[in-house]
């Protein structure tokens, strides 16, 4: 078992300098950037940044990435940057150490290899002890020091306990699980029923409508869970409803606004241009292209998918023809 002298933040977005400054109450914490010139601009931003109350008073360093080594024995390896850069952070990691104690927040799910962050940050470092974190975590919630509860996930008990410990704060409570990839795939799926909620928001059809794909949306993201054997419990807990319901209800999410906007009339280019952050339910794609291939029940999340890439005619329409028949068929 890992014990924890100073903890290494990868990804300085939001919930990177978040994580960083709750986690600093406990441990020093590095945080890394991806070159020179974040490090600087944040740097010059983080003297304006309201820190949350209670910092325990830690150090906490901005530096470019890998600026410097860590006892591996002793450190907590925090995996915060988007799902498709986590395979490209755990090779680098692979490069300086063989056993790493990883905590990964990435939300989001690899086609390619068909796996979850955890899953394929076991691939790239098989001597890795990994745990995940998700559930209902809104940085900027979590930031103005606003209550919620997370989930903690890993099959080694001896590493979440110390991740656990590594973590405690007056602001988010953890629950904690046994299997991180059940998790993560239900904290996948979230973001392409938000895109599909922020849709309906955009076509102004209505707080019913948006109820009603809310509600679908779960349904089909259980069909999904069902084929991975994944249990209802996980489904219907925090990291799946209470994940689903965050998303497709908070201002600051990424994916409920790229769904306005979409639904507006603009193009997913120009979207994702107005929203300039990463949308995990974009990325969701292939992988529901795939599920959707292999007859998993998923028509509402395959349509939401279609009408991202603009490939459905009259969205309004279509909306309403797909859960008119979905209600009456159910």
């Amino acid at each position: 078992m890992h014990g924890i002298s100073e903890a290494v933040v990868l990804g300085s977005g939001n919930w990177g300098c978040v994580l960083a400054e709750l986690i600093s109450r406990n441990v020093p914490v590095r945080l890394w950037t991806m070159n020179d010139a974040l490090r600087d601009q944040l740097k010059s931003a983080w003297k304006k940044r309201t820190t949350l109350t209670g910092n325990g008073g830690h150090p906490l360093a901005i530096e470019t990435k890998f600026a410097g080594p860590f006892d591996q024995d002793n450190t907590l390896l925090v995996i915060a940057v988007p799902s498709s850069a986590v395979r490209d952070v755990a090779m680098e990691i692979g490069r300086v150490c063989g056993r790493p104690l990883v905590l990964c927040v990435s939300k989001g799910f690899d086609a390619e290899e068909f796996c979850t962050p955890s899953e394929l940050i076991r691939k790239e470092l098989p001597g890795a002890s990994v745990v995940s974190l998700t559930g209902p975590t809104i940085a900027n919630e979590v930031g103005q020091g606003l209550p919620t509860v997370g989930v903690l996930s890993s099959d080694d008990l001896a590493s979440l306990a110390v991740v656990k410990a590594a973590l405690r704060n007056d602001i988010i409570r953890f629950a904690t699980g046994r299997n991180p990839s059940h998790h993560e795939l239900c904290a996948a799926l979230k973001g392409i029923i938000a895109i599909g909620v922020g849709m309906a928001e955009g076509l102004d059809m209505g707080i019913n409508c948006q109820a009603v794909i809310m509600t679908e949306g779960i349904a089909e993201m259980a069909h999904v869970a069902s084929f991975f054997d994944i249990p209802r419990e996980v489904v219907y807990g925090l990291s799946g409803v209470g994940d689903v319901l965050t998303t497709c209800i908070s201002p600051d999410s990424r994916n409920r606004r790229l769904g306005i906007l979409l639904g507006k009339g603009y193009k997913l280019d120009e979207a994702l241009n107005e929203v300039q952050m990463t949308v995990e339910g974009v990325a969701m794609s292939k992988t529901i292209e795939t599920l959707w291939a292999l007859d998993v029940s998923i028509p509402l999340i395959n349509f939401i998918n279609s009408a991202i890439f603009g490939r459905v005619a009259d969205l309004r329409a279509g909306f309403t023809s797909l859960l008119m028949r979905n209600i009456i068929e159910g």
